[in-house]
């Protein structure tokens, strides 16, 4: 018997670990605030606030928070596109520097001008002219994209958003957020907690609203990214970013671990995918735009591409030994290989090792198996895993 990976996310938490290789706004600012609300988020934009890029993150389940002090560091994005407004989240780093997804600044295949945007800190709803009239608005200086984004593909999906003038870090409601530390890897089972301006469902109209959720991660491949160091996966039903969340922060014990990127068309089904700001593919591209540094696509090392076609060869018989086959890979990494085993809601897993074999006993039977590899370069390291698994008979 055969069992997809997808039915086996609530039981398949395998946790391995990975060695760590501002002023008032101007009143003409709150205008265009204010019709930028009443326009709404560009039709939804069916990309979770997208400018012209290629996600649709649509926060579910969530809570409004009705001050800012219970997230300081998130701010609102607000976008002139060629068919409307994009609306989008991101956070603070600095005073003058906001991290988003690229796919918010992107209009027709080009980073719109830095006129196009504005920024709205300090208040948890732009729905209400009270809340609109306490943010701190600041306009846009400089926008930088990963240059190796593309709309085309999920990966290196992150921009840095310049400020013209610094906002006020001194209060309660608008402070900086830290970033998980290069090369730490965020184990499944992780809670994850998303920050975002979005609706609160796939149907919903209430863009505008600051709330949070939480969620749990799992291992990337289960997202079924070919990039899996470079990006971040959580899987819980009815709780997820949502329309509007793009660009906004999953946090990790109070620091950012990913950039909210890619969700499911419908947002109850729980499915994010975020930029792993940890990978350094992507935080070299991140920590040159704070220094206020371009970088060019050579200059940021590529983390590992494959995963898909992870299989496990043999017979699934006890006494027998299967092989756990890497499937294709990009990117040169090195490759480590574990094998876990499901039955009901128990699970089991072995450590990695260079070791692509596994041998089947007694009490195994019954069990449903698959494998797990790990690669690992300069860009960063990810997991992914077999797409089924495979039920251990007698002999």
């Amino acid at each position: 018997m055969r069992r997809t990976i997808w039915s086996l996310v609530a039981v398949l938490l395998c946790a391995w670990t990975v060695p760590a290789v501002a002023t008032a706004a101007p009143r003409s600012d709150a205008a265009r605030l204010a019709a930028i609300e009443a326009a709404g988020p560009a039709g939804a934009l069916s990309g979770g606030g997208s400018a012209g890029g290629q996600a649709t993150p649509r926060i579910v389940g969530g809570t409004a928070l009705g001050t800012s002090a219970a997230a300081p560091f998130a701010v609102n994005l607000q976008t002139k596109v060629s068919d409307g407004y994009a609306t989008c989240s991101g956070s603070v780093l600095d005073a003058t520097h906001v991290l988003t997804a690229a796919h918010c600044v992107i209009d027709n295949g080009s980073a719109v001008p830095p006129s196009a945007m504005l920024v709205a800190a300090g208040s948890p709803d732009i729905t209400t002219p009270a809340g609109r009239a306490a943010a701190s608005v600041h306009e846009v200086q400089t926008i930088r994209v990963h240059p190796r984004y593309s709309s085309a593909t999920i990966p290196d999906d992150v921009a840095v958003v310049t400020l013209k003038t610094p906002l006020a870090l001194g209060g309660p409601n608008i402070k900086p957020v830290g970033l998980l530390a290069t090369g730490s890897y965020v184990a499944s089972g992780t809670a994850l907690t998303i920050t975002g301006f979005g609706i609160s469902s796939s149907t919903a109209d209430d863009f505008g609203t600051l709330r949070q959720v939480q969620t749990q991660v799992v291992t990337a491949g289960l997202c079924r990214t070919d990039a899996p160091a470079a990006m971040l996966c959580t899987i819980r039903a009815g709780h997820a970013a949502c329309s509007g969340d793009s660009g906004g922060s999953g946090s990790v014990g109070g620091v950012v671990a990913g950039v909210t990127d890619i969700a499911e068309q419908d947002c109850a089904r729980g499915m994010n995918l975020f930029a792993n700001v940890a990978a350094p593919e992507v935080r070299t591209f991140i920590d040159a735009a704070v220094a206020e540094r371009n970088v060019t696509a050579a200059e940021i090392p590529v983390s590992p591409r494959g995963g898909r076609t992870i299989a496990l060869r043999g017979t699934t018989r006890v006494g027998r030994t299967v092989t756990c086959d890497a499937g294709r890979w990009s990117g040169r990494p090195k490759l480590y290989y574990a094998f876990f085993r499901i039955k009901g809601s128990r699970s089991r897993t072995t450590k990695m090792s260079k070791s692509r074999r596994y041998k089947l006993r007694s009490s195994h039977r019954g069990w449903q198996v698959g494998c797990a590899v790990q690669a690992t370069n300069a860009g960063g390291t990810g997991i992914s895993l077999t797409t089924t698994v495979r039920t251990v008979r007698s002999r």
